[in-house]
């Protein structure tokens, strides 16, 4: 059975210092394990130290699991378009002692404010479904790699009309509150399949790429390193 059709989020940005907790309190419970699981594979791929673009930041929680596991060694940029966003960011990396370690970018991700070829890794969590010109955000990023440099990109993937699936999206579900529960499966339904991934790269100037399932095959995962 095909999944339902995409659905796009109304904004693109997280907006709202309300939200913006919710959303941080949900990420500290929720997606902590996630980050986890990201930056150990950040690392099995070689990366302990360089130059780090983390796209989509939010409150920080990538970057800071990052920065945590590599000995804050390096320097990483958290980008994001939403300010109220960067706010909690910036606030958390204090209260951590990591704003040392840590720049914060307020920038839309289809228009990087950086030169050619000036990041070692460039890593992104569950926010390829938030870009409204995806191909745009990728040449983007192959633009400030350096060369030899890495790109992963993970984020969830659109189940939901698939019977299994679907009622694996139900008892997670129960774990959350209603209103928890229903923005998530609005995240799910305005994901990409593995398909429409593979689609968006072949147009792209990213090349040597690999997309697949990823985390219990929910997620899909996106790797390159630049020639």
């Amino acid at each position: 059975m095909r999944p339902v059709p995409r659905m796009p989020l109304a904004e693109e940005a997280i907006r709202g210092s309300a939200v913006v907790e919710e959303y941080d309190r949900y990420a500290s419970v929720y997606m902590q394990p996630e980050y986890r699981y990201f930056i150990k594979k950040v690392l099995r791929r070689g990366f302990s130290n360089g130059r780090v673009l983390d796209i989509g930041t939010g409150s920080g929680g990538l970057a800071f699991e990052l920065l945590k596991k590599t000995g804050n060694r390096g320097q990483v940029i958290g980008l994001d378009l939403s300010s109220d966003m960067l706010k909690k960011a910036q606030i958390k990396a204090t209260r951590s002692g990591l704003a040392g370690c840590l720049s914060l970018v307020q920038s839309s991700a289809d228009g990087l404010p950086f030169a050619d070829e000036s990041f070692d890794l460039v890593i992104s969590y569950a926010s390829l479904h938030h870009w409204r010109q995806p191909e745009t955000v990728i040449n983007e990023i192959t633009r400030v790699l350096k060369k030899n440099g890495r790109v992963i990109i993970r984020d969830n993937r659109r189940v939901a009309g698939q019977p299994g699936w679907d009622l694996f999206l139900r008892l997670i579900g129960c774990l959350m509150s209603r209103k928890r529960y229903l923005n998530w499966r609005k995240v799910i339904l305005a994901s990409y399949t593995l398909s429409e991934v593979k689609t968006i790269l072949k147009n792209t100037h990213l090349k040597n790429y690999r997309v697949g399932t990823d985390y219990v095959k929910f997620d899909l995962c996106i790797e390159a390193v630049k020639d």
